[in-house]
């Protein structure tokens, strides 16, 4: 796979939703927009400029106004991550341009000091992801900013997968891969479910998805869909022991 080609396709698409959710934000509000534009009014314009990346109260009262099909910010946010994706994995290997071996280079020279990106031992890579995984998602449920912190998961998964695969071991891929595909997949439904009843309940699966794959990879297990059950039971056992044993004293 050429990385490069790889880091530019990303960023390319990462544009075009943003084009898109441009797009789409303006048809969908367009009678809104035409409405508080003849009554002169600004400061509802730059308000409803906020429903292109979020859901404020307004967003969805205007969207009872228009004739437009309804307008949700998670094609600006897959835009973004995209790009962010892109730019990191395509500056990543800029880094190495001189180089006659870019790859063989890089893992030497890490290995030397047994650090990726000169802060984190190659053994701890895919343990600090899950932090950032973990406390993202459940920091998020008590203070949204703190949500940000998976999207720096996320990135470190996707580098250590694709640019760093030769200084980690399989197991180390095989849960940076899941990883990542579990956080493009319930990102997308926590945007969509977001002001509805179900985001919690999203968010709490999404939070619990990441502490199970986070207990199989202490215990030296891969993960997939096949075996995903099997190491939920893994996961949840303990605590489902320790309840009983409480009920019976």
């Amino acid at each position: 796979m050429d990385l490069r080609k790889l880091s530019l396709i990303l960023m390319l698409m990462g544009i075009a939703f943003l084009l898109l959710s441009l797009v789409w934000f303006f048809v969908a509000y367009a009678s809104t927009l035409d409405t508080i534009t003849q009554y002169g009014d600004k400061d509802l314009v730059m308000q409803m400029m906020a429903c292109v990346y979020s859901s404020p109260p307004i967003c969805q009262g205007a969207a009872f106004l228009s004739d437009g099909p309804s307008y949700s910010p998670v094609v600006f946010w897959l835009g973004i991550i995209m790009i962010l994706v892109g730019v990191i994995v395509f500056f990543a290997l800029n880094s190495q341009i001189n180089q006659t071996h870019p790859l063989e280079s890089m893992a030497g020279e890490h290995l030397r000091d047994g650090k990726i990106l000169g802060l984190i031992a190659k053994e701890k890579y895919t343990h600090y992801s899950y932090m950032l995984f973990l406390i993202g998602a459940g920091g998020g449920l008590l203070l949204p900013p703190l949500a940000v912190t998976a999207l720096m998961g996320f990135v470190l998964a996707v580098l250590g997968y694709f640019v760093y695969s030769q200084l980690l071991t399989s197991l180390d891929k095989n849960h940076l891969a899941m990883l990542s595909m579990i956080y493009l997949a319930s990102t997308l439904v926590i945007i969509l479910t977001m002001g509805s009843a179900l985001f919690l309940l999203a968010a709490l699966v999404q939070l619990a998805l990441y502490y199970i794959g986070f207990n199989s990879y202490r215990l030296g297990r891969s993960i997939s869909a096949n075996n995903l059950k099997e190491e939920a039971i893994l996961a949840f056992k303990p605590i489902r022991e320790r309840f009983s044993s409480g009920k019976k004293d």
